[in-house]
């Protein structure tokens, strides 16, 4: 019996069909005529269904009606009409915007000035040269603290020295007239000299002793002392403080108008402040006042002297102040912020929250309220203040209402 075996041994290839094994193009050509199409129409059939893919889930997005299910909101932020800033209630609240009226009403101005710290007069000394010489050595530089009294130089001078060579003249001149006065006034006791001889010694004696003490003087004027050295004189702290400024040198000559030292004591110092002659008449003696430097903390002082003269080019008169400075805070030549608390009188003048006011374009500003929504940017001149209300000079009238706060927000729609 024979067996049946498959027409498909193992091991063998399978029969391709005709398309196997060609490429896309020679399948294409191979395939029915029904079945051909254009690459191109397939690519455009393609894409006709993705756009109604699309399609469809705009559809679905918009609704069947065509209009937007999702609510389009409009910010609720000021915006311009014309000169004035429009707004909403709930903006206003929002924001905080308050109003108040402009008042007339009595105030002490709160003065706030620049001015520069400099050296009390009763506390500085200049020491000069006096007479001309060659510095011979420092005993003392800038920054050094003195007792009054201290060396700061020696001086050597031919001046001191001829000075102090007629002290010692005069003292041997002295001294030989004192003996002869007294021979004379012996003999004159014993009748062995006349009258005349015994008072021309004693005015002689006289005359010596008048010239000792002159010359004694002129060295001390040079600054000369019995215990210095000959020809040296001393250049000498005239008071307790600190040398801030030298001027010499070991080794150099100088004249005799020659500013050696300058000494100071620096705890006491004042602050010279130029103040608009329209303030100065609020401005006493003992007014509070407090310094300010750039970058510290206030410095309590007290108004000392208020100028009698105005100056006819800046219209300003000069306010001295009082400061201790003991903790070193304040330096003679710097610029500080000065905030005057005066004592009146007060004046009556138009005034606003201090808070109302602001700057714009450098000019400063208020809001004019017209209704709770809608304000209008006012160009003001302002006067003085006390710290809380500012006084007005021109740009408003009383009773008119002006926003105190919320200022800031009304401004930045101004930048937008």
């Amino acid at each position: 019996m024979t067996n049946e075996t498959n027409p498909i041994d193992e091991g063998s290839e399978a029969p391709q069909t005709p398309d196997e094994g060609l490429s896309g193009d020679e399948a294409e050509h191979r395939a029915p005529p029904e079945e051909r199409k254009p690459r191109w129409a397939r690519w455009g059939i393609a894409a006709a269904l993705s756009a109604l893919a699309v399609a469809g889930l705009f559809v679905l997005v918009r609704g069947g009606d065509g209009e937007t299910d999702v609510p389009v909101t409009k910010a609720d932020v000021p915006h311009v009409e014309g000169k004035a800033i429009v707004f909403s209630k709930s903006f206003r609240d929002r924001a905080g915007i308050t109003t108040e009226p402009v008042r007339l009403a009595p105030l002490v101005p709160r003065l706030k000035v620049v001015g520069t710290v400099d050296f009390d007069p009763a506390h500085v000394a200049a020491v000069g040269t006096r007479i001309p010489g060659l510095v011979r050595s420092l005993a003392k530089v800038e920054g050094d603290s003195v007792k009054k009294g201290d060396v700061l130089a020696e001086i050597e001078s031919a001046e001191l020295g001829e000075a102090q060579a007629s002290v010692a003249v005069a003292g041997a001149h002295r001294k030989a007239a004192s003996i002869n006065e007294k021979r004379e006034r012996d003999l004159a006791e014993r009748g062995l000299t006349t009258a005349r001889e015994h008072e021309v010694a004693t005015a002689t004696h006289e005359e010596q002793r008048a010239l000792l003490e002159a010359a004694r003087q002129r060295v001390v004027a040079m600054s000369g002392s019995p215990g210095s050295p000959f020809g040296v004189y001393m250049l000498r702290a005239p008071l307790e403080g600190t040398v801030v400024e030298r001027h010499i040198f070991a080794g150099q000559s100088v004249d005799a108008h020659l500013v050696a030292f300058r000494v100071a004591n620096l705890d006491h110092l004042w602050v010279d402040l130029s103040v608009f002659e329209s303030n100065v008449d609020a401005i006493h003696k003992d007014d509070p006042v407090e310094i300010t430097r750039v970058g510290g903390e206030p410095i309590p002082g007290r108004v000392a002297h208020v100028g009698e003269v105005v100056d006819p080019v800046t219209r300003t008169a000069e306010v001295r102040v009082a400061v201790s400075n003991k903790e070193r805070k304040l330096r003679p030549g710097q610029s500080v912020t000065a905030i005057i608390q005066a004592s009146g009188p007060s004046r009556t003048m138009l005034t606003v929250p201090m808070t109302a006011v602001t700057y714009i374009d450098g000019r400063p500003t208020v809001f004019l309220a017209e209704s709770p929504e809608r304000v209008v940017p006012t160009t003001i001149e302002i006067g003085p203040n006390d710290g809380t209300n500012q006084g007005v000079v021109a740009g408003l009238s009383e009773g008119q209402l002006v926003v105190s706060r919320g200022v800031f927000a009304l401004k930045s729609e101004l930048y937008r």
